[in-house]
This record gives structure tokens, C-alpha cells and sequence, in this order.
């Protein structure tokens, strides 16, 4: 599966819009409800436990973890379908990742779809904003 073409095919279908930088990485603006928008990025790489192709959705909550309370959002991520917390750079996002090869274009969308809704859940949860 090419992973571009479906993401493509599903911001065209959600009316969001697609952005596609090269063949590992593209950009989704998923819109949601109250005229709010997320950006989600998509990116294929070789995963550093199984040396295979996997899949990477992420969109970012905060641009600092100060005064988050980490171990609280990760009890809560037990709880999500197919996202979890992750820190990168000091800054809070949520991610979901899958094997490439072994991922239906059901399963891309509704990680697409449940990353941008907790991101932008949580981002107005914790900054009371809706930057990203």
C-alpha cells in the first residue's frame, strides 16, 4: 500500500488538506468539530526493534512538558485505541504507529482520526489554546 495515496485520498474525503514532502513524509490537516483543524504528520521508517517498515502518525499537544503531569497522561493513554504519549524535543505529542506492510487503509484513517482528536483534545486540555 502506498501510504501517501490513502492518506491523500482521505484528507480529499474529510475535506482536510494533504501536503506530501517526499516519498517517507507527508502532512494532514485534519478538521474537526468547531471549526478546529490538526495537523498530523505521516512518516515511514525502519523500525529499531523489528528492522521493518512501520508507519508514524504524530501531532503535537505542547511545546513544553513543564508542569504536565506525565504519569497521569499515561495512565490515561492506556485507554486509547491506538495512540500513546510520547516526548520529543521537550514537547508533548501523541503518536500512533503500525507495521507499513500490514496495515489496512481502515486502520490508517482511524489513526489519523483518533491522533488529531486527542491531540487537539489535550492541547486545549493543557494550554487552553488551539495552536496546532
Amino acid at each position: 500500500m502506498k501510504l501517501s495515496a490513502v492518506i491523500k485520498q482521505y484528507a480529499d474525503h474529510i475535506g482536510g488538506t494533504f501536503t506530501d514532502y517526499d516519498e517517507s513524509k507527508c502532512i494532514i490537516v485534519v478538521p474537526l468539530k468547531d471549526d478546529r483543524f490538526q495537523t498530523v504528520l505521516a512518516v515511514t521508517e525502519k523500525s529499531k526493534v523489528s528492522g521493518k517498515l512501520r508507519a508514524v502518525f504524530s501531532s503535537k499537544v505542547s511545546d513544553s512538558i513543564a508542569g504536565v503531569d506525565l504519569v497521569e497522561l499515561l495512565k490515561q493513554s492506556a485507554a486509547f485505541d491506538y495512540s500513546k504519549f510520547i516526548i520529543d524535543e521537550n514537547h508533548l505529542k501523541i503518536e500512533a504507529s503500525c507495521l507499513a506492510d500490514a496495515v489496512s487503509e481502515d486502520e490508517v484513517k482511524f489513526m489519523i482520526q483518533e491522533v488529531a482528536q486527542l491531540a487537539d483534545q489535550y492541547e486545549f486540555k493543557l494550554t487552553g489554546k488551539d495552536i496546532h
